[in-house]
């Protein structure tokens, strides 16, 4: 295990018209390569970044009773409690604040007396993260020979979801992790650099690496539907977290997803006689609903799916 340099794409002449080009190549290949990759100048205020650091730690440091009043549920997001998410059948160390759309009625905002500018900086945050993801989608496109706009008809709107993340320090000689290995359920997920280590990625010879995180820059990597999309020619890498820094490690990580109808099934540009389609065709809703369930209680309590509208 160590560390290693991430592929870094920049971002800088993102509007000039031979840009997507030139990036998809980039995307694809990073993610054909190690399903991972650093943006730079990608045009987020780092002020804001760093403010929403500050609300997970204000957010988390509320007292227990503030948060498990807005737990979160397969009906609505909110409160995941230390203990209430399960990989491969086992506890992880973290517990968490999910948000949607600010406007979105799955939405449960903590109390305002005790974080007053917390609705306003979230909400801030989240239509920056999400005007990024859209701004990403034409690299994907073109990557994949497909039209700039293809993936646009996917996202509009998209499913976005913020979480905001405390990993509370593991004995150094535990064998507990913040997340156990895994893989993420949806097409793209973005992490702000972390000034607190934590994060492993595995290869694809199966050697575990921290990645380099430079300051002021985002990590992307793909996920399940991406790999599905793309008939495995994009990878949905297998990622862990571990926090044995002393003190407590905060993570604000975005997903940006398709909406629920949206049918995943093999891209015309992904299969051929020799590269039959290799998944059968899935909403994406019902294989999220899985993919929670499978992780977290109160999706498994409720017994029922999630309506992500």
């Amino acid at each position: 295990m160590g560390s290693r340099r991430l592929p870094t794409i920049d971002l800088t002449d993102l509007e000039h018209a031979d840009a997507p080009e030139r990036l998809g190549e980039q995307v694809r290949s990073a993610l054909e390569d190690v399903g991972f990759f650093a943006i730079v100048h990608h045009g987020v205020d780092w002020q804001l970044v760093e403010q929403v650091y500050a609300l997970a730690s204000d957010y988390h440091a509320l007292p227990m009773d503030a948060k498990l009043a807005t737990p979160m549920s397969a009906e609505r997001l909110g409160y995941s409690a230390l203990g209430n998410q399960m990989r491969n059948g086992r506890m992880a160390v973290n517990e968490a604040y999910f948000m949607a759309h600010p406007r979105s009625r799955r939405t449960q905002w903590p109390p305002e007396d005790a974080l007053p500018d917390f609705r306003a900086v979230a909400s801030e945050y989240f239509e920056t993260m999400s005007a990024l993801g859209q701004r990403l989608l034409p690299l994907y496109a073109v990557g994949l020979n497909l039209p700039r706009d293809y993936f646009g008809q996917f996202f509009s709107p998209p499913i976005a979801t913020l979480r905001l993340t405390r990993y509370p320090d593991v004995d150094d000689a535990s064998d507990d992790w913040g997340i156990d290995p895994h893989t993420d359920a949806g097409f793209l997920t973005m992490l702000p650099a972390n000034p607190v280590a934590g994060l492993w990625i595995l290869d694809p010879d199966g050697e575990w690496f921290e990645p380099e995180q430079e300051p002021g820059t985002f990590i992307v990597n793909s996920g399940d539907m991406i790999h599905r999309w793309s008939n495995r020619r994009l990878r949905s890498t297998t990622h862990r977290v571990r926090n044995v820094s002393g003190g407590d490690r905060y993570a604000i990580p975005f997903f940006f997803d398709p909406r629920g109808d949206t049918l995943i099934e093999c891209l015309p540009t992904c299969c051929d006689d020799e590269h039959p389609p290799q998944f059968e065709a899935i909403p994406y809703l019902d294989y999220i609903n899985d993919f929670m369930a499978r992780g977290y209680d109160a999706y498994r309590a409720a017994g029922e799916t999630a309506d992500v509208s």
